[in-house]
């Protein structure tokens, strides 16, 4: 399991505390969330928001690499 699939799965844990039926499947899903002024009243979105930032980070050195 790689790094970003272990992300992607805690931010669907999360999602599941807000809303069993809610699942993120790609990063634009969870760009919506986040820009959706309504969730910041969920307490996991602090850490969705967080986990968010890690995949961010992760896909800009997984483009660093393949740009080698």
């Amino acid at each position: 399991m790689t790094e970003r699939h272990e992300i992607f799965e805690k931010i669907n844990e999360l999602a599941r505390n807000i809303d069993a039926d809610f699942e993120f499947s790609d990063i634009e899903q969870i760009e919506e969330f986040l820009d959706d002024f309504e969730n910041q009243q969920y307490e996991e979105y602090d850490e969705i928001e967080r986990l968010y930032n890690e995949l961010m980070e992760l896909s800009y050195y997984d483009e660093e690499e393949s740009d080698q």
